[in-house]
């Protein structure tokens, strides 16, 4: 009977493996079956089995029916009904898809041929004579100066071998290696500044043959400080740009559009007059076609002046003078005049060619002859550009919006800028989102010799850069990815690894450099304060440029014044919450300015303190030596009478016989009778020790004297 109970009966597992499931979900079924079973090793009867298979066999069978089911569902779809309108449709759509097809196919031959031309243009040599010249730009590589070489790239390599110069062939090389290597295969090299500037302009004006048309004149007010440009300038616009500066000085380059005369518009571009800003006159005069040079009537030409009139004479563009303030009382345009003539500057009325107005922004006397002095001027220039083109121009300034992002003012110099188009801005690429002109307001598109400020650029380009239009996005991405290239390799090689040689050169020499990080409004700004810095230092303190730009300052400027030891200056920016944290944690030092006097002030205050002090010898007294004693295990005491001054313990002394100096060293004591003194004044009787030195005489002169520590402030 034993036998046959265990034939009937099994085991929970055992039955599990033959229904292909897990002991878990085989005890839960039974919990369903209410069959009692407490684990795998529980057992399980042949009636409780065989219902536990029969309810298994119920439920594959609905399994079964269910999917069979969802086929036959899946199998009976309604037949799409097609109206003929639809099918009209989509023939009009195939119809287009070809016709677009075909322009591409021809668009793609276009470009095919241009990429052609383009590479015959890159590798195509100027021979002038016997004499092969290739142009090329900073930091090429050997496959590419091979390329335009048409020589194998093992021959390039080998003649940097050959200099000892140890580059593969996509290694970039500066210009005097790129030089040497040129001459070393038969060619000569001229750089160029940047990269793909003649390619794009040459493309640029291959594109229209349209007809050349007038423009209006651009115009740039230059001069010294506060001699009033601004205000004439807000005279002509009705305007009151002096009201939104700080400091009542222009500290950026402003360009505006006034209607003169009869409808005849002028674009001026005002620019500041402050020591620091020589770069942005420089580019002011670089960009415009008359510069009208003012001068305070109650002053004199100072140095900006001069600056402005070399600027202009370099560009070789004509000065209008303006003499300004004639208002006031003490006007003296006469000895004006007589200081222009000096520095070769002849006005019409001294038998010059120089025209000159005498004017004043407060009562608008001369302003009217002013302008018609520029009117003329601009006809004898016949001033044309050609409109029908895509746009080329300068960046003027560029800054960051919080809202609208990177802002570039632009002056177009030829074409039609219009909203849309692809450009290349220095070493950036996009295409022109938006056009504002210098009032805010909107615009669609902007002709030959106009001010706008665009939006579109993916960073803030350097002011004086080119700006030039393309037609494709990619060719513009392909340009300014090179310009990129370009740039941080020259970061790059400005960053070099300091040795141990180096190290102990810079600390034996005792140079002392202040690391300063500038972030400011507008890239024109940073670049002006960069250069106005670069004056302050000598041979003893310097100043190092870690990092400038334009934007707000962040977490990353404040991680970086951490890691190198820098201060921030801000110019008309401020950090932000977690930038000023960041700072208050690591110690980073941040300041804001408003007005460039001020930043600069500060500069050279924390330079000057780096300035190793000045040394002088103050005097304190004298004495005379009258007898000598000699102290066992101390040495020789002089018996001294004070004859001036007052004598100080361990204060500096020099001894003195017959006006030659025999020692200088330390008082080491100093006693009156028994009495150990710290001082002693004239007309008393002491005993003075000197530090490690006995030969004293009688009649000797001992001269006491300190040496002070005097400040020394930056010239």
């Amino acid at each position: 009977m034993k036998e046959e109970n265990k034939v009937q009966k099994r085991r929970v597992y055992e039955l599990a493996r033959e229904l292909n499931i897990s002991s878990e979900a085989l005890l839960k079924v039974l919990q369903e079956l209410k069959i009692e079973a407490k684990s795998h090793m529980s057992t399980v009867g042949n009636a409780d089995a065989a219902r536990v298979v029969e309810q298994f066999e119920k439920q594959k069978a609905e399994a079964k029916t269910r999917a069979t089911k969802k086929r036959k569902r899946r199998r009976r779809k309604k037949k799409t009904v097609v109206s003929a309108e639809t099918v009209k449709n989509v023939k009009k759509i195939l119809a287009r898809i070809d016709s677009s097809g075909a322009k591409n196919r021809k668009s793609k031959k276009v470009r095919y041929r241009k990429e052609k031309q383009e590479r015959h243009e890159e590798q195509r040599i100027f021979e002038d004579g016997e004499e092969k010249i290739l142009k090329i730009a900073e930091f090429t590589s050997p496959a590419e100066l091979a390329q335009q070489m048409g020589q194998p790239v093992n021959s390039v390599i080998a003649a940097c071998m050959k200099l000892g110069v140890i580059a593969t062939a996509n290694q970039r090389l500066d210009v005097d290696t790129i030089t040497l290597v040129s001459e070393e295969l038969g060619y000569k090299v001229r750089e160029v500044s940047e990269y793909g500037a003649e390619a794009l302009e040459e493309a640029r004006i291959s594109d229209t043959d349209a007809a050349e048309e007038g423009r209006p004149p651009v115009v740039t007010i230059m001069g010294h400080v506060d001699h009033g440009k601004t205000a004439l300038l807000d005279r002509i616009r009705s305007a009151n740009v002096i009201a939104t500066e700080s400091g009542g000085i222009t500290q950026h380059i402003g360009a505006y559009v006034a209607t003169v005369g009869d409808d005849s518009q002028v674009t001026f571009i005002d620019t500041p007059g402050h020591a620091a800003f020589t770069a942005m006159r420089a580019r002011g005069a670089m960009v415009t076609d008359i510069v009208i040079l003012v001068v305070a009537s109650d002053s004199r030409v100072m140095p900006q002046t001069k600056e402005s009139i070399e600027h202009a004479r370099a560009a070789g563009i004509p000065i209008i003078v303006a003499i300004s303030k004639m208002d006031l009382s003490t006007a003296n345009p006469d000895f004006i005049k007589q200081d222009l003539a000096k520095n070769d500057v002849l006005v019409e009325e001294w038998s010059g060619n120089v025209q000159c107005a005498e004017v004043s922004a407060i009562t608008g006397v001369g302003v009217n002859e002013l302008l018609e002095m520029i009117l003329i001027q601009a006809e004898m220039l016949e001033l044309t550009a050609v409109p029908d083109r895509l746009a080329r121009g300068t960046v003027l300034e560029g800054r960051v919006d919080p809202r609208r992002g990177s802002i570039v003012n632009i002056l177009v110099q030829d074409g039609t800028l219009r909203e849309g188009d692809c450009f290349v801005a220095g070493q950036y690429s996009g295409r022109a989102r938006a056009l504002f002109d210098e009032n805010d307001e909107q615009i669609l598109e902007v002709p030959p010799g106009y001010p706008v400020q665009l939006l579109g650029s993916p960073g803030v380009p350097s002011a004086g850069d080119s700006f030039i239009g393309v037609e494709s996005e990619q060719e513009a991405r392909k340009v300014a990815l090179r310009r990129q290239m370009v740039a941080r390799e020259k970061l790059l090689h400005s960053r070099h690894k300091v040795s141990l040689e180096d190290f102990w050169a810079t600390t034996t020499s005792e140079e002392r450099v202040l690391n300063i990080i500038i972030k400011s409004d507008v890239s024109g700004s940073a670049e002006a304060i960069i250069d106005s810095l670069s004056k302050l230092q000598n041979d003893e303190v310097g100043v190092n440029i870690i990092l400038s730009g334009a934007g707000g300052i962040t977490e990353s400027d404040v991680d970086l014044a951490a890691a190198s030891n820098a201060v921030i200056l801000g110019f008309k920016v401020r950090p932000d919450q977690r930038a000023r944290e960041r700072a208050a944690e690591e110690g980073v030092e941040i300041s804001t300015y408003g007005v460039i006097y001020h930043l600069e002030d500060t500069v050279r205050k924390s330079l000057s303190g780096l300035l190793k002090p000045a040394e002088k010898e103050e005097f304190l007294g004298s004495v005379e030596v009258r007898d000598i004693f000699k102290v066992p295990k101390i040495g020789v005491i002089a018996g001294c009478y004070i004859v001036a001054g007052k004598i100080k313990r361990n204060a500096s002394a020099r001894l003195v016989r017959n006006g030659v100096v025999l020692w200088e060293g330390e008082i080491s004591s100093l006693k009156h009778h028994k009495d150990d003194k710290r001082e002693m004044s004239a007309g008393f009787e002491c005993g003075i020790g000197l530090h490690k030195y006995n030969d004293i005489k009688a009649g000797d002169t001992i001269e006491s004297f300190e040496i002070i520590k005097i400040a020394r402030e930056l010239e």
